[in-house]
């Protein structure tokens, strides 16, 4: 059986949950890097170096916005729907790699 090229594309409705959830992890993400750069202050141990504090809050306010900009390109240009889905999806445990990354160098470990 032939697949047209109108069977290969995924539904608008296919891309709201990939970067939905990417978009609210990464914003999870910014709350917890804020929270523990706060919660660092109040502990007796040395503050966190602050140049890491800023980068790490960054980074996680860029991977929302390549979520966003996923979602735009996934719903104006049907053709790129699965490369904004997968790309959503791998926000995901980038969004994660850069937490610990910058726990790891915050901490000085």
């Amino acid at each position: 059986m032939d697949v047209t090229p109108a069977d290969r594309t995924q539904r608008p409705w296919n891309i709201w949950l990939p970067c939905g959830l990417a978009v609210l992890w990464s914003l999870f993400l910014v709350l917890i890097d804020v929270l523990l750069s706060l919660w660092s202050n109040f502990t007796d141990s040395t503050p966190p170096p602050q140049g890491w504090v800023d980068p790490a809050i960054i980074g996680h306010f860029v991977l929302a916005g390549v979520s966003l900009l996923a979602l735009v390109i996934g719903l104006r240009v049907p053709s790129q729907r699965r490369a904004a889905d997968i790309t959503a999806w791998l926000v995901i445990p980038a969004g994660l790699g850069w937490l610990v990354l910058c726990m790891r160098l915050l901490g000085g470990s």
